[in-house]
């Protein structure tokens, strides 16, 4: 799987990246975001949504699993966070809300039967110094 490495110095550098992540991030596609806590999983995800004209506040579905955010064009912004799941927990109740919706999930290797054999781009995201990001993109 080809990768690009993209730094990301400060919150302008991401909302730039976001931005640019758009064509990618039509429906039935799946972005899987990887890296520590406190990495901007989140952030990256509300700056998208931000992009996408989603005016809602965007918080991560740590407990719910899954939050949706209408899209003008009558889709949805699927928004999970698998960090409290196994890999063998069963999620085929969130099945059909993909269909169609553009889905971003947070934590995704810990369950990626989930998406794995979709139409993904993977993003893992990796602190360097002084607030740094280097995402790595895979594609």
């Amino acid at each position: 799987m080809p990768s690009v490495k993209v730094k990301i110095n400060n919150l302008a550098d991401l909302e730039k990246f976001a931005k640019s992540l758009l064509p990618y991030l039509q429906p039935n596609a799946y972005l899987i975001l990887q890296g520590e806590l406190g990495v901007g999983k989140t952030t990256l995800t509300q700056l998208i949504a931000k992009n996408l004209g989603i005016k809602e506040k965007i918080t991560s579905p740590t407990f719910t699993i899954c939050q949706r955010h209408h899209i003008k064009g009558n889709y949805y912004l699927n928004h999970f966070d698998f960090f409290r799941l196994n890999t063998d927990d069963n999620l085929d109740i969130f099945q059909e809300l993909t269909a169609n919706n553009l889905n971003i999930i947070e934590w995704g290797e810990k369950n990626p039967q989930f998406w794995q054999e979709k139409n993904f781009v993977k993003i893992e995201l990796v602190k360097q110094s002084s607030g740094i990001r280097i995402a790595n993109i895979f594609l």
